[in-house]
Order: structure tokens, then sequence, then C-alpha cells
């Protein structure tokens, strides 16, 4: 079985689509030797660039062609979040592969969504089934998409390790493990530990994923002022890393703080970073977006705020950096063991689904 990869981006992130498609294609590519990424960035390691899924590049018929031909040679078509750029390219492609009566499968991977509704009657019109990796956004795509065909696979994770050196040290370490931006709650966490700092709190903030992000980071100005302040003093601190070093990371931390501001469908698709930080047994703060309640439902070293409330996320880390390190329950390790399972096994279950697919064909 042919399988090709497609998405906009795949240049290595701090969680995110990308760590999953790198992961992913990787153990497919162990289980079979015919499976290829394509993404829209160049000098994605393992990926290959396609200036028609570039989102920098305007929409080019003739590009789009060139991706659909790509198309014809696989067998199945798995593409990352189409409804979030160039529906144009998506759209082009889909009638070719129907013009040329492609008999490979398409099929639709929506990792993170979104209230939009001409998102979803975009999604309404293209052919193939549904792949989600939550409960959350599965129920989700059920209730606008009835019709659809929804199945919940695992995500990926690399589960090797690099060393990684967290900045800071001698004071508890909070880190928020995603990209900065302010969907993830950026703002907040900042603000919620230079408040802290400006009590006299002895603690180190760290954020990782500052790099190769795809919308600007919408982080007010105001705060990242206050925060170079914290920045000379060594106490406030912005870095990246990649993705095998982020066991190291997390590791090292005291506190992962995670708090997604969305309260609707566009809430935390799944976290990889939390999933990690129960893993390596962390006390985590984090809000009841989307996914994050059930993901953390049996963890007993987590809490969780209202998304969106700065003042619940500050009293949570004022309380969370007086405590004692997390001793892991037997429910804790049990959780983690399940989820390290399921992201090592991740390539398996795709392809047992593709070839459940290629059956039905």
């Amino acid at each position: 079985m042919r399988i090709l990869h497609v998405h906009w981006t795949g240049l290595p992130v701090t969680g995110g689509v990308e760590t999953h498609l790198h992961a992913v294609v990787r153990q497919l590519g162990a289980l079979t030797r015919e499976v290829r990424a394509v993404v829209g960035t160049r000098q994605s390691p393992g990926c290959d660039y396609d200036p028609a899924l570039d989102i920098a590049e305007p929409f080019v018929p003739a590009r789009a062609a060139a991706l659909a031909e790509r198309c014809l040679d696989a067998d199945l078509v798995h593409w990352h979040n189409p409804q979030w750029h160039k529906p144009e390219v998506v759209t082009a492609v889909v009638a070719r592969l129907r013009e040329r009566r492609w008999r490979g499968r398409l099929v639709l991977d929506l990792h993170n969504i979104d209230e939009q509704p001409e998102q979803w009657e975009f999604l309404a019109t293209l052919p193939g089934p549904v792949v989600a990796h939550s409960a959350f956004v599965a129920d989700e795509v059920r209730h606008r998409l009835p019709d659809a065909d929804v199945t919940t696979l695992a995500l990926a994770l690399p589960l090797e390790e690099e060393p990684y050196r967290l900045p800071g040290e001698g004071h508890p370490t909070v880190l928020q493990p995603s990209r900065m931006t302010r969907w993830k709650g950026s703002h907040l966490s900042l603000e919620a530990s230079m408040t802290l700092l400006d009590e006299g709190t002895e603690l180190h903030f760290v954020h990782a994923g500052t790099q190769h992000l795809i919308w600007p980071p919408g982080i007010p100005r105001a705060l990242l002022e206050r925060a170079e302040a914290w920045q000379e003093k060594g106490r406030v601190h912005f870095t990246h890393y990649r993705p095998p070093q982020s066991w190291a990371a997390i590791r090292a931390s005291d506190i992962v703080i995670h708090p997604t501001i969305d309260r609707g469908a566009h809430g935390e698709p799944f976290s990889l970073s939390v999933a990690q930080a129960v893993i390596c047994g962390r006390r985590i703060l984090a809000s009841d977006s989307g996914n994050l309640p059930l993901l953390l439902a049996d963890y007993s070293a987590a809490t969780l705020v209202p998304a969106g409330d700065v003042q619940a996320l500050t009293g949570a880390l004022r309380d969370a950096v007086h405590r004692p390190p997390v001793v892991p329950t037997a429910g804790d390790r049990a959780l983690a063991q399940r989820l390290r399972d399921d992201f090592a096994t991740a390539g398996q279950r795709h392809l047992a689904y593709y070839q459940t697919l290629a059956d039905k064909a």
C-alpha cells in the first residue's frame, strides 16, 4: 500500500501536528516502505516540499495539478487539517482525483477545529472518512457533520530522547511546553508567573515553542515589555527545543502549565505535551479547555482552572510552587503507561485502519 501524508507545515515544533506527522510516518516506514510525507515548508526533515501547500505562496492551478499527480500515485492520501489553509488547493486536488477516477482513499485528519461555519461547510464537501485523535474532537465532528464516518486514532510521538538543559536553576521551574500563542494561553501563564515574581516568589518561568510559528504569538506588547525586566534578572526565559529534547525539558521542570483559552470547538484538541508531563510525573496546571479535562481526569497531580481565568491560574500556581514533588499513584503510573503505549503503537493502528479502508474499497 502506497501512503502519502499531506500537511501544510513540517518544521520541528514543540508539540503539534508536525511532531505527530514525523513520528507516525517514521513508525509507518518501519512497517511498510511505501510511505511519504509532503508539506508546504522547505527544509522540513523527512518531508518533500510542495509549493502548492506553502501558505506563503499564492494559489497556482498548475501547482495544484502537480500535487494531484503526487496523490494519484498513492493508494491512500492522509490529509492533515485540510480546512485550515488554501481551500482552493484542496478543492482543485480533489476535483482532479475525481476526474482521473482515482481508485484510492482520501482520509481527512482533523487535529484541531474551530467554530467557523465556513470551515464545516467546506469539510462537508470533501469525500472520505474523518480521523480524530481525541474523544473531544470526534464528538465535535459528529455533532457538526452527522453523516461523517469518524474514527479516533492515537497520536504518535517520538519516544527517543535527547539531552536538554532548561535555562535557570536553583528555584522551582514552571514550564509551558507548548507553542507560544495566545490560543495556548501563553499570555496567561506569563502574567501569572510574573505576578508571583512581583510578590517575591522564587521561581523560574520557561516558555518553549518560540520558533516555526505559523501565526504571530499574539502576546500583548505591554506584557512582553514587563517580561524583559524579569528576563534580565534571569527569571523569565523564552526557549525552543526539538521534539526528542522535550522529554528532558519536561522532566527538568517542577510544574507544567498549559492554560489553553478556548471553551468551544477550538478548545485543546489533545495536548501531546500534557500527556508527556503525565508520563514524566510532573505537577500539571491546565485549563478546562477541550480534551484537557478528559486527559487529566485520572491523574492525581493535576489542577484544572477555568479557561481564560488568569486569577484562578495565578492562585493555582501560587499553591503549586509550595507543594512537594509528585509521588505518582498506581493510577498515575497506569495512565502514563497507556499513553506511552498509544504513542509507540500509533503507526500500527494507522496501518490497520488503512487496511480496513482498502478492504472496503
